[in-house]
């Protein structure tokens, strides 16, 4: 799958302002182009949790070919032998009774006027028949667990064809998706690009303050010697905290810094959001749901106000963004496909909610 070249998420930087029309600018026009980037924002977030579905079950289907094939191959050469053996025994019957070096224990038999010789080779022909059966009923149930082989091969053969043009069409989708963005955002005039910036950091530090009003009111009023100038405008916890485990996963999501946005990837050189996520706790031993969708389910709810690091956090109404808080108000994320893994602040986008899984 190859990196995209833009960036969609960097587009949509208007699905999260609120649009003030400048004296340049046609408010009817800029709405329209927020519906539109909000509209293709949701769509792409639902064509990359659809990608990594995708995804898993080609990896988990190439898993069980894997093992079905060496199964299907020791179960051939079971079959193979069996039949080889049973077509030696028909031949040595066939040739004379099969005993002795060749000797003809049928003629032997009816020239026989001996009783023991006689209740000896019959002892023999008798015994000669049930093993013939009971080697043919061996091989029967073989060679119907190697039908039964051949034919979940031939099952996941399929849905691992299926699942790969999946993954196909749905990158595809993606880049249209994304194509479409900038179109929408390349519409806008630069005046406007500015003006929506200029917003979105506005909108970051007025979140940051009202959240800090909030936890200032909640908390008592601290004596002048505990240091009430202290605080700041992001959310609490510095670099340290948090787990150990979690201090770990925040340094494998740190060293992937500069690496690419490629949706559907989880490492080692390309992530998307949740990809990220998914690594870097599976180094510690965490397995985590692989979209944030699903991830959002994953440990114990925390508010924003007290995130430690190592905590997962959730953006937007559809929970289709997710980045690692890692202390001094700022998140560790696989951002887009134009950004790649970069650091920002936990309140560059609009949140939904933080999960404790250290």
């Amino acid at each position: 799958m190859k990196l995209f070249r833009t960036g969609l998420v960097g587009l949509l930087i208007a699905a999260s302002v609120v649009f003030v029309p400048t004296a340049s600018a046609d408010p009817d026009a800029v709405a329209a182009a927020k519906d539109k980037l909000d509209r293709i924002h949701e769509e792409a977030a639902q064509l990359d949790a659809q990608l990594i579905e995708a995804i898993t079950r080609a990896e988990e289907s190439e898993s069980k070919l894997e093992v079905l094939k060496q199964d299907l191959s020791a179960q051939e050469v079971k079959v193979s032998q069996l039949g080889t053996n049973l077509g030696d025994l028909a031949m040595m019957q066939l040739n004379g009774g099969g005993l002795g070096g060749g000797v003809d224990i049928t003629g032997q038999l009816l020239g026989s006027t001996d009783d023991t010789t006689f209740l000896s080779g019959l002892s023999t022909i008798q015994n000669e028949t049930d093993r013939s059966v009971a080697d043919l009923q061996t091989l029967q149930v073989e060679q119907a667990r190697l039908d039964t082989l051949r034919g979940e091969q031939e099952t996941i053969d399929a849905s691992l064809k299926a699942d790969r043009a999946a993954k196909e069409k749905l990158s595809k989708e993606y880049e249209v998706k994304e194509a479409e963005a900038q179109q929408v955002y390349d519409r806008l005039s630069a005046e406007e690009q500015e003006r929506l910036k200029k917003l979105e950091e506005q909108r970051q530090q007025e979140e940051a303050a009202r959240e800090q009003a909030a936890r200032e009111s909640a908390s008592p009023t601290p004596s002048p010697s505990t240091g009430a100038g202290d605080k700041s405008d992001s959310p609490p916890s510095s670099s340290g905290g948090g787990s150990g485990r979690a201090q770990q996963a925040i340094s494998y999501a740190l060293a992937q810094v500069g690496k690419g946005y490629v949706m559907g990837t989880a490492g080692p050189s390309t992530f998307d959001c949740s990809g990220l996520m998914y690594a870097a706790y599976k180094q510690v031993g965490i397995s985590l749901p692989r979209t944030s969708q699903t991830q959002i389910s994953a440990g114990t709810s925390v508010s924003k106000g007290d995130l430690q690091p190592g905590d997962l956090v959730f953006y937007y109404s559809g929970i289709t963004h997710v980045g690692m808080y890692i202390g001094n108000g700022q998140i560790v994320h696989a951002a887009n496909p134009r950004s790649g893994v970069v650091t920002a602040s936990v309140n560059s986008m609009p949140f939904a909610g933080a999960r404790r899984v250290a």
